[in-house]
């Protein structure tokens, strides 16, 4: 039981069976049904060819499970179609308890000649499957999969059999809400598996798990039967192609419904500094929920507010400096409600603070969130200042999300019981005004947002319109909207921020020497935290300002995420003494690439940095998988040998800083991708006759 009160899911058991012997007395005159075999076997002799394979690929399999299942996975091997079945029972048996079972099964696989669609194994006294009675001595799988889910716990079934795709039939039926039974088979209906490649695979996707998979983000208590499926299947034809054989194609059932948890991650992390630890920043949503709903993107917010990036901002105190006069501003909105409009529109370019300015307003209004982050972050921020808590508040981040995403992540948040067929703008607009409380609604990014211009038409603009003559109040909500100034885009959300009485926080506009300050309080107390810095209170002030006053002399956006990569090179690089301080700031680029590229020419960078990162400014949406970095950075021009994993984990923790995840929705995947577009724009530009990693270690010493 957690602390939260929540039930923690129990592993689930497993069982690993494995045929290699086969010996079917057949006697002189015994019928084998209507007409005469083909290749008839001898007296004494099975049907079956042995597979002299299965015994130490069945104890593999069952050790490699062993780490991700409930203690005591059992090798089962040989056994006769009785013993087979008992076995089966005690599967049935467990799961009609509640339990969740994955069973591995490897030998031969063969179609009931009768009905030609369901899939029999074979036992150690398998009949031929011409035989009468050959359905009493094999393990009938349709059948099992009937009874499995018709009980109350879970199955997951992995079949490394001949024709194993004949056991998706029955599964084929069983509608989401429903769905107990999984299936992942070596090879459709029709089809051979071979050599136990599919188990082999099994193992080698298994290992990778245990030993830490960048694919599998550590805030998944369990991995996603979709992710296992599809990197299964990957190390499936890899094994082919090495092998020199045809490639073997994989089947399965529909791996998505309730909650189906088999296979634990044992680098899940439930505490989010141990989460950072492991160089995953982002994703604090799911270890607190219960405290703030899931469909609030915590890590966005309380990222920006905080100020911070690689510790816990929920244990060190905010570094959040500056917008003070515009935080006044939106507070002064919002408790002042009724003499203003509905919408508040912060806008300003990349980098500019605008995700800061709306995280500290989140992290303040969220009452959980507030008392959670009271002394680390909230008392940070001056009371003149601060937003006052509220009863009800939803905040999306909408960068590549729909309209149906933003709908639906709102409504959550307002715990608003959404109709069966989802939500429409009209229906949650409704829904939104008829809340005892009016809410605030924060939208961050709506401009990267993948229907920007239908979320602002159909949703906001609508819910900034919505005024009510009578009743306990006269709008429907609160409505805060970071946004670039991207006006041409979203003309609509121009024109009504422009009229009436809504509210315009430009920080382009804010007042250059005030910035200029803010900006050497935000550089003085990164450097502070340093090691370096943190005892040399003059030369910090020093490099303080000399930042500050460069930064806005050459930038018109995006200053604080400047500042921050330039405070964060110094402290990466030898301390700088009085007497270089001076040269060295002047020398300093200014441009998100130049710092950038400052870390990539950097002889302690990895020598993949430059090839991975390229790689991933190619990416598209929420970011690339780390599985796909090794074949795009070793294809990019002039290519070269893949890197390994090693190379690409190294690349991903060392240029962290540059990085933002997501995780995949279906997957369960980490998503990687570069945090300025500025990035992106330099490292495909340049993306000609990139160095090859593997010419810069001499003796073959790459790792």
């Amino acid at each position: 039981m957690g602390d939260d009160g929540k039930q923690t899911p129990s592993p689930a058991k497993a069982i690993v069976v494995s045929m290699s012997k086969f010996r079917l007395p057949v006697s002189e005159g015994e019928s084998l049904g209507d007409g005469d075999l083909e290749d008839e076997e001898p007296p004494g002799r099975s049907s079956w060819r042995d597979l002299r394979f299965a015994p130490a690929l069945g104890r593999r399999v069952a050790a490699e499970l062993g780490p991700l299942v409930a203690p005591g996975t059992t090798h089962l091997p040989d056994l006769n179609s009785e013993t087979l079945k008992a076995r089966m029972d005690d599967v049935l048996a467990a799961i009609k308890g509640g339990d969740r079972m994955v069973v591995h099964v490897l030998s031969h696989g063969f179609l009931d000649v009768n009905s030609e669609s369901d899939l029999l194994i074979a036992a150690t006294d398998t009949l031929h499957p011409k035989h009468d009675a050959v359905r009493d001595t094999a393990f009938d799988v349709r059948q099992f999969l009937i009874n499995a889910d018709r009980k109350a716990g879970q199955l997951l079934l992995l079949l490394d059999v001949c024709h194993g795709g004949g056991a998706l039939d029955w599964t084929t039926r069983i509608k989401y809400a429903k769905r107990r039974t999984f299936v992942i088979a070596a090879c459709p209906p029709d089809e051979q598996a071979w050599s136990g490649r599919f188990s082999q695979a099994v193992c080698e996707v298994l290992s990778g798990v245990v030993r830490g998979h960048k694919g599998i983000d550590p805030s998944e208590r369990f991995v996603r039967l979709t992710w296992f499926r599809d990197e299964l299947h990957r190390t499936l034809i890899d094994l082919c192609n090495k092998a020199d054989v045809p490639e073997q194609d994989l089947v399965y059932s529909k791996l998505e419904g309730p909650s189906p948890e088999f296979l634990l991650n044992p680098w899940f992390r439930e505490d989010p500094a141990e989460v950072y630890k492991l160089g995953d920043y982002w994703r604090l949503q799911d270890f607190m929920d219960g405290v703030v709903h899931p469909a609030l993107d915590i890590g966005h917010y309380l990222s920006r507010a905080s100020g911070r990036h690689d510790v816990d901002p929920t244990d060190k105190g905010s570094l959040f400096s500056g917008r003070q006069d515009q935080l006044v501003e939106v507070a002064d909105w919002l408790s002042d409600g009724a003499d203003h409009g509905t919408l508040c529109v912060v806008t300003g370019s990349p980098g500019v603070g605008k995700s800061a300015l709306l995280g500290a307003v989140v992290c303040c209004t969220q009452t959980q969130l507030a008392k959670v982050l009271h002394n680390t972050l909230v008392q940070h921020i001056p009371p003149s200042a601060r937003p006052e808590q509220r009863p009800l508040v939803a905040a999306v981040h909408t960068r590549h999300m729909t309209l149906a995403d933003t709908m639906d992540s709102i409504g959550a948040q307002l715990d608003l019981e959404q109709p069966t067929e989802g939500w429409s703008s009209q229906q949650l607009v409704s829904a939104i005004a008829s809340l005892s409380h009016e809410p605030l609604i924060v939208v961050d990014g709506l401009d990267e947002a993948t229907d920007r211009v239908s979320i602002t038409v159909e949703l906001l603009l609508p819910l900034a319109e919505q005024v009510f003559t009578d009743g306990p109040r006269r709008r429907a909500c609160q409505l805060l909207v970071g946004v670039r100034p991207y006006w041409d885009q979203l003309p609509q959300l121009a024109a009504t921020v422009s009229g009436g009485n809504q509210l315009l926080v430009d920080l382009d506009a804010a007042d250059r020497g005030q910035l200029q300050q803010d900006l050497k309080t935000y550089v003085e107390r990164l450097l502070y935290e340093s090691e370096t810095y943190a005892s040399e209170r003059k030369l910090r002030s020093r490099i303080a300002r000399t930042i500050a006053e460069r930064v806005v002399r050459a930038s018109h956006g995006g200053e604080f995420l400047k500042a921050q990569m330039a405070a964060r090179s110094l402290t990466q690089a030898a301390p700088l003494t009085e007497e270089a301080v001076d040269a060295a700031l002047a020398a300093m680029p200014m441009t998100f690439a130049a710092l950038l590229e400052g870390q990539l020419a950097d002889e302690r960078t990895h020598p993949w940095a430059r090839r991975v990162m390229t790689a991933l400014a190619f990416g598209k949406g929420s970011g690339m998988p780390a599985r796909l970095l090794p074949q795009v950075a070793a294809g990019l021009p002039p290519a070269c040998s893949a890197p390994g994993r090693e190379d690409v984990d190294a690349v991903l923790t060392g240029m962290s800083f540059h990085l933002r995840q997501d995780v995949d929705p279906s997957y369960g995947t980490t998503l990687y991708r570069l945090f300025h577009q500025e990035l992106v724009d330099h490292l495909i530009a340049s993306a000609r006759d990139l160095p090859d990693p593997n010419a810069l270690c001499d003796d073959g010493d790459a790792s």
